[in-house]
């Protein structure tokens, strides 16, 4: 079960499975399906393997099965298409409103899961890191506006499979580098 547990808590899971899918049948009926089956398992796993499911991956989920259930019912993309935008927004706004109502903790709390040694960092450079990731996400859901509205499906998917992978892998590998220069290690030497 462990060893089951660490293959669905990996997230690029979603996304090889995903490209798999869409590039060996080009429908984005069986995309959505593909989805809403892997994001269900990941939820069964995480709940049979520790008892409770993790708040990102449970709020994914709640938007993933109506959403996709809609795209797939009415035959429309849209739905689905919408579920990232509504995501990241969330994401964004949730970040923004702890950090309005109790600070960076969130955000400190997720990064230093990762990277222990971070929790040297002032308070100020969290505050400057989770204003950017925030700001970031609420880009990013805006952004997939522009190829929901404006481009194909095909175009749409390759935009959430790649351009999104690089945004969301730049904005973290700036804010661990940004907090990593914030750290007492680096700044006495």
């Amino acid at each position: 079960m462990k060893l089951l547990l660490k293959i669905s808590e990996n997230p690029l899971l979603l996304l090889i499975v995903a490209i798999g899918v869409w590039y060996s049948t080009g429908d984005f009926l069986m995309l959505t399906a593909a989805f809403m089956t892997i994001i269900t398992l990941q939820v069964v796993i995480e709940k049979l393997a520790k008892g409770s499911v993790g708040r990102v991956l449970f709020i994914s989920w709640c938007l993933v099965i109506p959403l996709g259930s809609l795209t797939l019912f009415l035959r429309d993309p849209i739905f689905l298409q919408w579920k990232f935008s509504i995501f990241h927004w969330f994401l964004g706004l949730a970040l923004l409103g702890s950090q309005i109502i109790k600070g960076p903790f969130l955000i400190k709390k997720m990064l230093i899961s990762v990277m222990p040694q971070l929790d040297e960092v002032p308070i100020s450079a969290w505050n400057n890191v989770t204003y950017f990731i925030s700001l970031a996400l609420l880009i990013i859901g805006t952004i997939n506006l522009y190829f929901i509205y404006f481009q194909d499906i095909p175009t749409w998917v390759n935009f959430k499979f790649y351009g999104v992978t690089v945004l969301n892998i730049a904005t973290l590998g700036s804010a661990f580098y940004y907090l990593s220069t914030k750290t007492s290690l680096t700044q006495k030497d």
